[in-house]
Parts: structure tokens; C-alpha cells; sequence
């Protein structure tokens, strides 16, 4: 018997310290995000990302990012219907970092939220401050950060300098907030019932050999 497994994890928060090394970082990402490529999954140039799942979908996350620009966001990249009838929407990037109480709402599309930091714990603390809860990662050079990262943050999964989507099906893939399949049931309740964490680790950050098609870093 052939089983399908299916995990869905999703970088929707991202914390940038605020330095010059975090200001290089999120121009990189800036840069990268524009140059991603978007259209239908049988174009001659194979994209990174298709379209969403119907235009009532596309046209949610338009929505999503003008009311946190109302409550003091600021869009770095836009996230723009492409083809009007169409799921199809580029990827966005938008700072919060001015918003002081910002919802606790998962929105399902491209638009990640940007939050400058100036101490470590207080960017844990606002991590942590959420319903859900099914993954984090760091990316760090110091070993020491990332133990102090990993006994802190309230996630299922914990990866350091690896992605944190993607997840094994071997793993254990819960949290203990409203994230991932955290319900006992039968032989193997007890061990994740406990504490269900699961964590990828690397001593150092490195970019895969290749890159996903559609994906274009300069």
C-alpha cells in the first residue's frame, strides 16, 4: 500500500535584527523575492510559483496586506494580483514592526511579515506570542544562540540553519499551540504528548547546491 504524505509548513514571520548586517540581509531578500518567477506551472521558463487556489484567495491576501498598511505596516514588495479572473499574485514583503498590536491570523498566501529586532529574547517573546506555533528556525553562527533559541521558542519543530518547511514525515510534527497534529492517540500518546519537538540542525548557513526553478539570486 502506497501512502501520500502531505506536511504543510510555511514561513510566515521572519526577525531581522536591527543592524547593518540585518539592513544587507533583507536587501538580499528583497532582491530575490522580485526576481521570483510566477505563472503557469506549464510556461517555457519553468516558475518558482503557480497560482492560488482561486481569485476570492488572491484577491484575500490583496486585502490582508492593504489592512496592515492601514494599522501603520510598510509594504517592501508589493503583493499584486497578476492576471485579473486568476489566483496569480506575486510574492510580498511587508515590515510591522511599527504596528503595536498586531492580529494573530495565519494568512495562506506569499506575504511575509517583517519585524526588527534590537534585543534576542524580546524577538522570542514576540515569536512566542502567537496561537499557533508548529515551526522555527535561526539562522546563527553561534551554537550558544541557538541553545538559548531552542529552550525558548515554542514550536513542534526547531531548525537551526536549515528551512523550516519541508519537514520529515519521520519527524514528529506538532506543537503544543493550534498548529500540526497534536491529538494522543493510541501506542505512541505518551512521547508526544510530552514535549514534540523535532529539530535540523547545521553548524553553518549554506545554500543548496541548486536552487528551486523560477528562483533567481544575485
Amino acid at each position: 500500500m502506497a501512502m501520500l504524505c502531505q506536511r504543510c509548513t510555511c514561513a510566515r514571520r521572519l526577525f531581522i535584527e536591527k543592524s547593518a548586517n540585518g539592513d544587507a540581509i533583507l536587501e538580499k531578500l528583497i532582491s530575490a523575492t522580485k526576481n521570483i518567477l510566477v505563472d503557469d506551472s506549464f510556461a517555457d521558463d519553468q516558475p518558482f510559483m503557480g497560482a492560488m487556489i482561486s481569485e476570492k484567495a488572491a484577491l484575500g491576501m490583496v486585502a490582508a496586506q492593504a489592512d496592515l498598511v492601514k494599522q501603520g505596516a510598510e509594504v517592501l514588495v508589493e503583493l499584486k494580483q497578476l492576471k485579473p479572473g486568476t489566483g496569480f499574485v506575486s510574492p510580498g514583503i511587508i515590515d510591522v514592526t511599527k504596528i503595536d498590536e498586531i492580529a494573530d491570523e495565519e494568512h495562506f498566501g506569499p506575504l511575509i511579515k517583517v519585524y526588527r529586532y534590537t534585543d534576542f529574547d524580546s524577538a522570542i517573546a514576540e515569536a512566542n506570542n502567537t496561537s499557533f506555533g508548529l515551526s522555527a528556525g535561526l539562522l546563527a553562527d553561534s551554537e550558544d544562540d541557538y541553545s538559548h533559541f531552542l529552550k525558548r521558542i515554542r514550536a513542534g519543530i526547531v531548525n537551526w540553519n536549515r528551512p523550516i518547511t519541508g519537514a520529515s514525515s519521520a519527524a514528529p510534527f506538532g506543537g503544543i499551540g493550534a498548529s500540526g497534529n497534536h491529538r494522543a492517540s493510541a501506542y505512541y500518546a505518551a512521547d508526544y504528548c510530552a514535549y514534540p519537538v523535532a529539530s535540523v540542525e547545521s553548524e553553518k548557513v549554506n545554500l543548496p547546491q541548486t536552487l528551486a526553478p523560477g528562483l533567481i539570486i544575485e
